[in-house]
């Protein structure tokens, strides 16, 4: 049987690696930039965040959220990054609340999307990069 410890460490190990995966692309797309459509492609799946997220819909919230960053991935033409975060994304669901209990932070994480579409539209790639930081380890309660 799996302790406490050993899923804390399991959760933090998933964390790292989604934090090396998802911030190397973040980093690579500054550099490149953002179409314009692909700037409101962006924008339009962090508003879903915040839809499910203010109409307490878990899954949707859930699934907006995973969908928000795995395109963000595929934006990098790299289909093994955006396969092996989905495959993270999936393992750490397990970690993820009902939405009772944590509805205040599901809305303040999808606020943070919008957030980070603006930072990345502003150029402002170290503001980008500590935001995903942060978001992407924060734990849920």
């Amino acid at each position: 049987m799996t302790g406490l410890r050993d899923l804390a460490t399991k959760s933090e190990d998933l964390t790292e690696l989604r934090l090396l995966v998802e911030l190397s692309a973040l980093r690579e797309l500054a550099d490149r930039g953002l179409s314009d459509a692909e700037l409101a492609a962006v924008r339009k799946l962090a508003d879903a965040t915040i839809q499910s997220a203010r109409s307490d819909d878990a899954a949707g919230y859930l699934q907006a959220d995973m969908t928000f960053h795995l395109y963000l991935l595929e934006l990098t033409g790299d289909p093994a990054r955006s396969e092996v975060a989905r495959i993270l994304y999936a393992r750490s669901l397990g970690n993820a609340p009902r939405m009772q209990e944590a509805g205040h932070l599901a809305s303040a994480r999808a606020r943070e999307h919008g957030e980070l579409v603006n930072l990345l539209t502003e150029d402002l790639v170290s503001a980008a990069d500590d935001l995903l930081r942060h978001h992407i380890s924060r734990r849920w309660p």
